[in-house]
């Protein structure tokens, strides 16, 4: 059984504008045709990006059971993106209702076979934690999606002002699957370092990522595994996995080759420094293969290399369709090629069993 991990859709133009009250929208400061004016454009693209009936003609052609679905312009609603609407808890709070109903919709169209991944405000707890429950308990998501970024305050991830919403998080029985966006996360990560400031103006955000980040390429070359190393660290080390042992935690579309190395990295280093560690009862590598999961790309030629070292159990692929850098087609001939070296169970799990066990499909 194949089960894709982390696919996308590509959110047509009337997601938020037939679900938005005109107040609400207002409140934005401008129209949806002014947005487009200032950076995204829509172009012709493939129609199972936005289409259920669409994507699942996809999926049967490619040779694909189910994919777990994350957005694709909704990944830029967090706190840090050059829009200063997201700032306005309300107004994000109903950006994000608005497409996890619509994703509630086209998930139902074949309910065995697509999954939704759920954004969340989390600008504000309380508004995160309404949203997540009404995403997972009343549409059926399979998973709460964040960004590999601060949105508390610039508060990292392990600080107790998140506790509520990890502890919702466990108890409705969902993992957390963090999901970098372009050229917004290692922005992030140099902010962290206090190497750049974010401007709030989008042209000039967009001009102070491309200095710093080198463009698409680099800022999801460099960018995503930078801010997943830091999320990672901070969630293991900071004792989030500690406190919420049943929370799953996945790592998305930020490679997977470097996780052997930080995994052993994190171990040796607290050894070394028992004192920052006086909270943990595990070592980081055994919090990893307890609660954490991490995406690779179907050709990534790492994958198999690594499997026994990060755990065979805890590799997912993802297609990462309908987005540019997709493998695709021959996405499962792909995959099949990458782990046709490991052992036939191995490549059971890979193909779809951890999927399964991560998200809870079944």
């Amino acid at each position: 059984m194949y089960v894709d991990a982390d696919g996308h859709v590509m959110e047509p133009h009337d997601v938020w504008v037939g679900r938005m009250d005109d107040k609400r929208w207002g409140s934005a400061g401008f129209d949806p045709e002014e947005l487009l004016s200032r950076s995204w454009k829509y172009t012709e693209g493939h129609p199972a990006a936005w289409d259920p009936i669409e994507r699942v003609r996809m999926l049967d052609e490619e040779g694909i059971d189910a994919t777990v679905l994350y957005p694709s312009l909704a990944l830029t609603f967090g706190p840090l993106d050059p829009i200063e609407a997201v700032r306005d808890p309300q107004f994000v709070a109903a950006m994000h209702r608005a497409y996890n109903d619509w994703m509630g919709e086209f998930c139902a169209t074949a309910p065995t076979r697509l999954f939704a991944a759920a954004p969340v405000p989390l600008q504000d707890i309380d508004l995160a934690i309404a949203e997540a429950r009404h995403a997972v308990v009343d549409l059926g998501a399979k998973a709460i999606m964040m960004r590999s970024a601060a949105y508390v305050d610039e508060l990292p991830f392990s600080h107790r002002v998140y506790d509520p919403f990890w502890a919702t998080c466990q108890e409705l029985g969902v993992p957390v699957g963090f999901h970098p966006a372009t050229h917004t996360d290692l922005p992030n990560a140099a902010r962290l370092f206090k190497l750049i400031r974010q401007s709030a103006d989008m042209a000039v955000a967009n001009k102070v990522s491309d200095d710093v980040v080198g463009g698409t390429a680099m800022s999801i070359a460099i960018g995503a595994p930078v801010d997943a190393i830091v999320t990672l660290g901070r969630l293991i080390m900071g004792g989030v996995c500690e406190r919420f042992p049943e929370l799953r935690l996945l790592i998305l579309e930020s490679g997977g080759g470097w996780a052997a190395s930080i995994l052993e990295r994190m171990d040796e280093e607290l050894h070394a420094n028992p004192q920052e560690s006086r909270w943990l009862k595990l070592t980081p590598s055994e919090y990893f293969r307890r609660q954490c999961w991490i995406s690779f790309e179907p050709n990534d030629p790492t994958l198999p290399r690594l499997a026994d070292l990060i755990g065979t159990d805890r590799i997912l692929w993802a297609s990462d369709f309908a987005h540019s850098d997709a493998v695709y087609p021959g996405t499962v001939k792909a995959l099949d090629a990458c782990i046709a070296p490991l052992d036939a169970a191995v490549q059971d799990q890979i193909r779809g069993g951890n999927a399964i066990d991560a998200y809870r499909l079944m």
